[in-house]
């Protein structure tokens, strides 16, 4: 099979601990937008490839001659794309990025924010299938085929401190690290404790004001818990949180526990969401508190990668402000 004729789906990690390890590379975690980078040098053609296994390549043109960077006839490439500002990912300017599609406007930003490349592993090389490889030849042949320049970068690796490194990284306000066993295959389109990710998270307490009704396998509980916190009196909205440490056992008492304080009556004094999530939307009395990890704040003032970890009963609504 000719990977470079298919689209493919990126292998994903496991979420760990800092630790150190000789048998891993540590590298940084960067924030930013996943992406398979289809290089075809004979043709001069980058194509990229989304999660959701999308080409989105016209969204990022400060990137379609990065084929002049590599010193072979086809490889595919798996990186990050991200948007740097004082040395470090802007995750805010790469999301102004991802959901404009005026190609006048596409233009401007690419040169006011122009993206990068950082490219940490290849899957194939000129008809050759690299993913039974481990993890250190591929990054061998990465070396040799890729040339850095402003926005095509390697990702540095780092080797048995990941402790230590990992602690640097979070200095930095960095979102964490990764650690890849050294002699791991690329399983394409699975997650694998090959890899793993440790993350520097925040937490925050906030009030439980609502579910989505569940889906699939969520169907018979809910699918995420809307979640709000008080700003200067009022009840602001901050996100939804649909991932975390619950059991089917837990997803089910929570349920049972919201259904019986539904109203009818939004509950939120500001509140700012997709119709379509609105539609599917049971408001609950702002009664609970939870305990919610995630990464930082957006620009509009909600959580970014928001993940429940605990139902804080000591704790009242009141006192979860901003």
């Amino acid at each position: 099979m000719d990977l470079f004729e298919i689209k493919i789906k990126p292998m994903l990690a496991f979420s760990s601990e800092p630790f150190n390890s000789k048998d891993y590379y540590f590298e940084i975690k960067f924030d930013g937008t996943r992406a398979l980078a289809y290089i075809d040098v004979e043709n001069r053609s980058v194509k990229l490839l989304n999660r959701r296994e999308i080409w989105f390549q016209e969204r990022y043109p400060e990137l379609k001659d990065i084929w002049k960077n590599v010193t072979a006839k086809k490889v595919i490439l798996d990186g990050e794309i991200v948007v740097m500002e004082n040395g470090k990912p802007n995750f805010y300017l790469l999301e102004e990025r991802e959901h404009i599609d005026n190609k006048i406007r596409i233009e401007i930003l690419s040169k006011i924010h122009p993206a990068t490349y950082i490219v940490f592993d290849i899957l194939f090389k000129d008809g050759n299938d690299l993913t039974t490889l481990p993890l250190s030849e591929r990054r061998k042949i990465l070396e040799e085929c890729v040339k850095e320049d402003n926005n095509l970068v390697i990702s540095e690796i780092v080797e048995e401190k990941g402790i230590e490194f990992f602690e640097k990284v979070k200095e930095m306000g960095l979102e964490g690290i990764m650690a890849k066993k050294k002699d791991s295959p690329y399983l394409i389109g699975k997650r694998s404790r090959y890899w793993l990710k440790v993350k520097a998270l925040k937490t925050i307490d906030a009030i439980i004001c609502g579910y989505t009704k569940g889906e699939g396998k969520r169907e018979p509980y809910f699918g995420a818990l809307l979640l709000g916190i008080y700003n200067e009196g009022k009840l602001r909205y901050i996100g939804r949180v649909g991932t975390g440490n619950w059991s089917e056992e837990r997803l089910k008492e929570i349920k049972e526990t919201l259904d019986k304080i539904k109203i009818e009556k939004n509950p939120f004094d500001i509140f700012e969401e997709e119709p379509s999530i609105l539609e599917k939307t049971i408001f609950v009395k702002p009664k609970f508190v939870a305990e919610i990890s995630f990464l930082e704040w957006t620009s509009d003032r909600k959580l970014r990668a928001p993940s429940f970890k605990r139902l804080r009963m000591d704790k009242e609504p009141r006192e979860c402000k901003i």
